[in-house]
């Protein structure tokens, strides 16, 4: 259970800071000159969007993860892990082509939309249809231990992940795009993958 918690954790944090998750919202704001209190109410609303979708694919995925449990216990334990570590390897593939996977929100498309709801919609519908699919593995393990399991995992990433974009959100605002962090996003890839691969050698030797 413990890896299920450090891992979904991890995962979680890692998502908010990922500039993807933050940076158009910083851009955008600037640009529509918004107050500091509408662009972090954006950035939550499309954030709650964001999160939402993931859990609901994450509540399907949990059933999976139930129903491995029950018929393979054996291959439950190794399943998890496995589908971390494809995950990593396929986001260092990408890191090696230079594709760029997190890119939620098109900044371009979004600015031409120069109403405050009109861009407010246009950003939350962005967030939630592209769901992050790395902590469904999570969401797996979890369904194998029950939904106590399952409703953790889900607050875990909730909590995390939006409250790590409205603190990436507000320290932008401050003047930490000037930073330049396009670097990371240059990089995400490499570090999602590094990540998920670390988590997937970490659970082959703990017990879920």
């Amino acid at each position: 259970m413990d890896s299920i918690l450090i891992g979904s954790l991890t995962l979680s944090l890692l998502h908010a800071l990922i500039p993807s998750h933050w940076l158009p919202f910083v851009t955008i704001g600037q640009t529509e000159r918004w107050s500091l209190r509408q662009t972090l109410t954006v950035t939550t609303i499309a954030g709650l969007a964001h999160t939402i979708s993931t859990t609901l694919l994450g509540v399907l995925v949990s059933l999976a993860g139930w129903q491995l449990a029950e018929n393979y216990h054996d291959l439950s334990e190794r399943a998890i892990p496995l589908l971390l570590l494809a995950l990593g390897l396929w986001y260092l593939m990408q890191h090696l082509r230079h594709r760029h996977v997190h890119d939620h929100i098109d900044t371009d498309t979004a600015r031409k939309a120069r109403s405050f709801s009109a861009l407010l919609l246009s950003l939350g519908l962005a967030m939630f249809l592209s769901p992050c699919l790395e902590i469904e593995a999570y969401f797996l393990s979890a369904g194998a231990k029950g939904w106590s399991a399952v409703l953790l995992v889900a607050l875990i990433y909730n909590v995390v992940t939006l409250s790590g974009m409205l603190v990436m959100v507000a320290i932008g605002r401050r003047g930490l795009q000037r930073v330049n962090p396009h670097w990371f996003e240059h990089y995400e890839n490499l570090i999602t993958g590094l990540t998920l691969v670390g988590l997937a050698i970490l659970n082959f030797f703990i017990e879920f």
